[in-house]
């Protein structure tokens, strides 16, 4: 997937993994106490369960590439997307399709870039930076008097 969400993807299936250590760490000990030996069993069925909705329903995604991948997925959901061929200036926006507030903060953004790089040309870009004034340096201020006492003299 796009790298802008890997680390969101990677911290939500964090916490759901501790979250879901916690839940078992508080039912194994009732689960041994009542089932004993079986104890095990539930955990191999809910197993047995994702081995099955994997096989069945999830894609081989093996060599694909990001974008193959976001086409696809795209194409096969294209009945739900209300903004499937939405463009401007014949721009890609086809990462935030479906998100109307998306699009729009893209669009936006490409205009504040195209501004931008305008205002660069013609070199009247603020960078917001402002000058440094040259002030004399005081002796209070001065590292030299700071550190060791020595009024540089």
């Amino acid at each position: 997937f796009e790298a802008k969400y890997v680390a969101t993807a990677m911290s939500i299936s964090s916490q759901v993994n501790w979250a879901c250590n916690f839940i078992v760490g508080l039912v194994f000990p009732y689960l041994q106490e009542s089932l004993g030996a079986l104890s095990f069993v539930p955990f191999a069925v809910v197993l047995l369960m994702t081995i099955i909705f994997v096989i069945v329903w999830l894609p081989e995604t093996k060599g694909t590439t990001p974008s193959e991948l976001r086409d696809d997925i795209v194409r096969s959901l294209s009945t739900m997307l209300a903004l499937s061929g939405d463009s401007t200036n014949n721009e890609d926006h086809s990462s935030s399709v479906g998100n109307p507030i998306d699009v729009e903060w893209r669009r936006a953004m490409d205009d504040l870039r195209r501004q931008e790089e305008e205002d660069m040309q013609r070199g009247t870009f603020n960078y917001g930076f402002q000058p440094i004034e040259q002030n004399p340096v005081d002796a209070e201020t001065d590292w030299r008097t700071r550190v060791g006492g020595d009024t540089g003299m």
